[in-house]
């Protein structure tokens, strides 16, 4: 899934946190470094090239979320950690407030919980018709989803499930996984990972 901004969305989730489009870079280099690894390192231990990496932290590179994630998994930290604010005492998260991501494979994902240090990370993702997220999905802990409209396919262990409104799945997030809408209409479904990956 490639990242994208949306006026109205990621970018809204960027001034909630403080940051600009040009900081994200910026951040990632500063865990790296804080973390002691060289560029060289982080490029030998997680596969990504020089280049890429340098591009990144330059803020002149897009990154799929499932590179993202993995780079974070990598640093120890998650999106929430390195980007949310603390709020004392919160319990309501307003519908206004989520923050999303978009991908170029027609799927988007609302955060709908921002608390750093939450022990999981309830999302919606959205499907337009017919969108597939093909891409091996690997993450450790537990996942739960139930389908809140449309039909899907899910794939695990290289089985098929076929998903209609209200099927739920639970299994554990370390079984590569993927979804697909296999409807003519928009499909949401409401994931919940523990702990939490993006």
């Amino acid at each position: 899934m490639h990242l994208t901004l949306r006026q109205s969305g990621f970018g809204y989730f960027l001034s909630e946190w403080g940051v600009t489009v040009e900081d994200i870079g910026a951040i990632l280099k500063r865990i790296r470094e804080r973390n002691g690894y060289s560029m060289r390192k982080v490029a030998s231990d997680t596969g990504f090239s020089l280049s890429f990496l340098s591009k990144l932290e330059s803020g002149k590179s897009s990154i799929t979320v499932k590179n993202l994630v993995k780079l974070l998994n990598y640093y120890g930290v998650t999106l929430a950690d390195v980007f949310g604010q603390v709020k004392k005492e919160q319990y309501i998260y307003p519908l206004e407030r989520r923050k999303i991501i978009e991908s170029s494979e027609s799927v988007k994902i609302e955060t709908l919980v921002d608390l750093k240090g939450a022990s999981m990370e309830p999302l919606i993702v959205r499907f337009n018709p017919r969108a597939k997220y093909f891409e091996e999905v690997e993450h450790g802990g537990e996942e739960f989803a139930i389908i809140l409209k449309g039909n899907f396919r899910f794939e695990i262990d290289g089985v098929s499930y076929y998903m209609k409104e209200g099927d739920a799945a639970y299994f554990p997030g370390f079984k590569e996984h993927k979804w697909e809408n296999v409807s003519e209409d928009f499909g949401e479904v409401l994931m919940i990972t523990t702990p939490p990956s993006i």
